[in-house]
């Protein structure tokens, strides 16, 4: 069920407050991305290790100024965005790089947001990224054979399914956090 290597991943993207309520519908959001993180994993002896890390901030083109709500909900700044933020076709470029042939996994609706902004920016999905696009898949299918209802967590908060500890410091709507969160359940799942 799950492969021997493969990667997890998950975003955060441009937000305003109601946005999630009216599903980005006015004429002037739109879900861009300001953070990807992904997790490089091998499955060894009933156990995952993380192989390489990855984690980039993506400056948004259009709504290029960031909310107070997606500040307040993600912590990262304007500051961050400016400082660190690369384009998004550089983020993808390098993100297609490290994910190669390998299958994507994420929470939900990740992959649908990259799509999106790749309509968005015009990038040709049918150049190299085509085949790509069939790598990614929902790990919420995964967490739902072992009967976790899926719809009562995140992806940074699907670990308290278990009452997981972790080393690291938390901070739900943090991308690498998240990532973090769906490789402690993954590791817990295959270790029980």
């Amino acid at each position: 069920m799950i492969p021997s290597k493969f990667i997890l991943f998950d975003t955060e993207f441009t937000a305003w407050k109601g946005s999630q309520e009216r599903n980005w519908s006015l004429c002037w959001e739109h879900r861009e991305l300001i953070s990807i993180s992904a997790l490089k994993v091998e499955k060894k002896n009933n156990t995952l290790i993380i192989l390489d890390k990855f984690n980039y901030y993506i400056k948004p083109r259009i709504n290029t100024d960031l909310s107070s709500y997606i500040i307040n909900l993600t912590s990262i700044t304007q500051h961050k965005i400016n400082t660190c933020g690369l384009d998004f076709e550089i983020v993808m470029e390098n993100f297609y790089n490290f994910s190669r042939n390998l299958p994507l996994y994420s929470y939900g609706n990740d992959y649908m947001v990259i799509h999106e902004n790749m309509d968005l920016y015009k990038i040709d999905i049918n150049s190299k990224y085509r085949m790509w696009c069939s790598k990614f898949l929902d790990i919420r299918h995964i967490f739902r054979s072992y009967n976790i209802d899926t719809s009562k967590y995140s992806s940074g908060t699907i670990y308290k399914h278990f009452s997981l500890k972790s080393e690291i410091k938390s901070n739900v709507h943090n991308s690498e956090w998240d990532t973090y969160s769906l490789f402690l359940t993954l590791k817990h799942l295959l270790s029980s």
